[in-house]
């Protein structure tokens, strides 16, 4: 192996452990609204805490149902919005019908995406019921923006073992990259014979193994933090 090939392989070794190591910001792009879209994506900073709060102070203001959605709706951009015979605003329903599946993968924030169901619910139970929405919506808006507030607290909680975990998974390629660079064959001595062979093998299969117990642990605190 030359000293040339040596350094450049010690740069993308050093890149790679820097470019895992460091958590990288969510980049969102905004893309241009069509006219007749088939779904509205919620805004990032929308909380429905605060949402719900809106509309509770213009109903004690003397504002009605339909237009106290309305226009707390039309403040996050979200137009034209009107109740059904369920009393839900138009705009909540589409969210709701899109299904857990189809609200992560319309890219909605995680503490929209857990506050919808309660806030449908609200909206039925002030209507079939009969009872003042307002102080209904009082009393769910507290609850509603702190489980916003400890969704956001876990993804925060959960990105430093997540982006330690993915760093441990690929060390070992790592250290097969750093013995290249010292003069040593890894790859020889994985397919020279039957110990290294068996090395290999026992290695690969832990490192398949913590892999998945890890994307476990991850999905099990998200899952158990969403009860």
């Amino acid at each position: 192996m030359t000293p040339k090939f040596a350094i450049f392989l010690w740069i993308i070794v050093v890149g790679v452990v820097a470019y895992i190591s460091v958590p990288r910001p969510k980049i969102v792009i905004q893309k241009p609204r069509r006219r007749q879209p088939k779904v509205r994506l919620t805004p990032p900073e929308l909380d429905l805490g605060m949402l719900v709060t809106e509309v509770a102070t213009r109903l004690r203001s003397g504002a009605q149902v339909e237009q106290a959605w309305e226009a707390a709706l039309e403040s996050y951009g979200y137009p034209g919005s009107y109740i059904d015979e369920e009393g839900v605003p138009s705009e909540l329903r589409r969210l709701w019908e899109l299904g857990p599946f189809g609200r992560r993968r319309a890219r909605l924030p995680a503490t929209t995406q857990a506050t919808i169901p309660a806030t449908f619910a609200v909206c039925r139970m002030g209507y079939r019921t009969g009872a003042p929405l307002a102080d209904i919506l009082d009393a769910c808006a507290e609850g509603m923006t702190e489980a916003g507030e400890a969704i956001a607290a876990r993804e925060v909680a959960l990105a430093g073992p997540i982006t330690s975990a993915r760093m441990l998974a690929i060390l070992p390629f790592i250290g097969m990259g750093l013995a290249y660079v010292m003069g040593v064959n890894p790859l020889g001595f994985f397919f020279g014979g039957a110990l290294g062979s068996l090395v290999g093998v026992v290695g690969l299969a832990f490192e398949i193994a913590g892999v998945i117990w890890v994307a476990r642990l991850v999905r099990r605190a998200k899952e158990e933090g969403q009860m």
